[in-house]
């Protein structure tokens, strides 16, 4: 019987010398829940005309230009508005935009990854890729250079 009880607290004993309790799942470590991202009012971007950057400032087109303000972006014909915009990372943010055109708007969810004030590209859970950085009015071609957009830029 003492040989029996000694098999069978053997591995016991063992486990709690290499400081396991039994009962213990085995594999990795719990991992600490996801901290809730951080909402934020705005994008920490200046306001102004962006071009795409495989575009130069002195030569956008229509389909590379948009114009960046508080509520969003737009285009020559489409547009996208923030929604909300969530902190997720230094320098990344998760937007819910609501984007649209003469076919209708609708919501997606874009990753930014934004290194500075001035330059920006994202990811759109649709797929949709885009990256630009900020012009100086004075160097984009017309119409963009003569056009007011003092109103969207403060």
């Amino acid at each position: 019987m003492k040989q029996a009880l000694a098999a069978t607290l053997a591995p016991l004993a063992l486990l709690l010398l290499l400081g396991c309790q039994p009962g213990a799942a085995a594999g990795p470590a719990p991992t600490q829940p996801a901290a809730t991202p951080e909402v934020v009012d705005a994008l920490p971007l200046d306001f102004g005309y962006y071009v795409r950057t495989d575009e130069p400032c002195d030569d956008a087109t229509s389909a590379g230009v948009h114009l960046v303000n508080r509520a969003g972006m737009r285009w020559v014909t489409s547009f996208c508005l923030y929604e909300r915009i969530e902190r997720t990372g230094a320098n990344r943010y998760r937007v819910h935009q609501r984007c649209g055109d003469h076919g209708g708007t609708g919501l997606e969810v874009a990753d930014y990854e934004i290194p500075d004030r001035t330059s920006f590209s994202f990811r759109s859970d649709s797929g949709w890729e885009h990256a630009a950085r900020l012009c100086p009015q004075r160097e984009m071609p017309e119409p963009w250079r003569s056009e007011d957009i003092s109103d969207q830029v403060r």
